[in-house]
């Protein structure tokens, strides 16, 4: 993954201007929506601490596992639709194991493969994707590891655009460049808790957690 610079100064100091409170305060409430309209992302919401972010992107919003970051002057021109997908997108990048990325020849290539991955199950969950969300039609269902393999028919991947940070590149901070297996470990257990104990999931979903 890229090395660029995700923050501009701190990495892990969120930020406490107004702006941040304000839209900190939408990403809340979107929660606490989900705990009427969805409660399995209710649930899965409370294992990542939100945190307003300075970024030197102004388009930062991004996931360790642990914190779900965000530039607050990013999440202000978000539509509500578009935050609310941002948030659930970066919480299935966890339960579907996207913190580490595999040694790939392409990482932009990966974080295509996994976006689709994510968004399929989203649109399974009955999440509606904003028109910049990306999927892949004819892949629909298929793994990361098998859309990334279709990727290398693609005329220009390079021309695709992902609305977040892949999880993977948040090792360029420098205090997480060894992915976390532990972490990793967990966020498994909690896809298998999921299928478990969320009968009212879509089975395309269901089949996914336990298989995690």
């Amino acid at each position: 993954m890229a090395t660029t610079t995700l923050f501009s100064a701190e990495p892990l100091d969120t930020v406490k201007t107004t702006l941040a409170q304000q839209d900190l305060a939408k990403w809340q409430a979107d929660r606490e929506c989900w705990e009427e309209t969805l409660p399995i992302m209710s649930w899965l919401s409370q294992f990542l601490v939100l945190a307003p972010v300075a970024s030197e992107h102004g388009d930062f919003a991004s996931t360790d596992g642990r914190y779900l970051y965000f530039c607050p002057a990013y999440s202000a021109t978000l539509s509500d639709e578009a935050r609310v997908f941002l948030q659930a997108h970066l919480i299935w990048h966890c339960v579907a194991g996207h913190l580490a990325a595999p040694l790939v020849t392409c990482p932009h290539r990966w974080h295509l493969a996994c976006d689709h991955e994510v968004n399929s199950l989203l649109l399974a969950l009955g999440i509606r994707l904003p028109y910049q969300a990306l999927v892949f039609p004819v892949c629909f269902g298929l793994s990361a590891t098998r859309v990334y393999r279709w990727l290398a028919g693609h005329p220009c991947p390079g021309e695709e655009k992902t609305l977040d940070v892949h999880p993977a590149a948040m090792g360029a901070r420098g205090d997480a460049s060894v992915p976390d297996i532990g972490l990793a470990a967990l966020w498994r257990r909690r896809a298998h808790v999921a299928a478990r104990n969320a009968p009212a999931l879509p089975p395309m979903v269901a089949e996914f957690c336990a298989a995690r």
